[in-house]
């Protein structure tokens, strides 16, 4: 996936970020600031589209991180140890150490 720097550990997992989610960050804040909120409040001032801009992009990145956390939660809950998560330009990706189980603990991986 490229260039990839870590954000630290969460629960004992890796949290990488790849560069690719600076552009998602930029297109999303920039689609809100240029666009639809200037539309959907007129009159305000221009720093403050901006400001809701990126801080909206930014709470979009951290569901994404939200989101993963909780695929390797139920994963290590089911005996699959969670090695790194990455956010990139098409979302996130859970690495795993090892397969589910079980159909059943497949499952509930996937669907958290």
């Amino acid at each position: 996936m490229g260039q990839t720097f870590s954000l630290g550990r969460l629960a004992g997992i890796r949290i990488g970020v790849n560069w690719s989610v600076l552009v998602i960050l930029a297109l999303l804040t920039l689609g809100l600031a240029e666009g639809r909120l200037p539309e959907a409040h007129p009159g305000d001032p221009g720093w403050l589209y901006w400001a809701v801009g990126l801080v909206t992009a930014a709470a979009f990145l951290l569901s994404l991180l939200a989101h993963e956390i909780s695929h390797a939660l139920v994963a290590r809950r089911h005996g699959v140890d969670a090695d790194s998560i990455t956010l990139w330009l098409l979302g996130g990706v859970a690495r795993l150490r090892s397969e589910a189980p079980d159909p059943r603990a497949e499952l509930r991986i996937a669907g958290s």
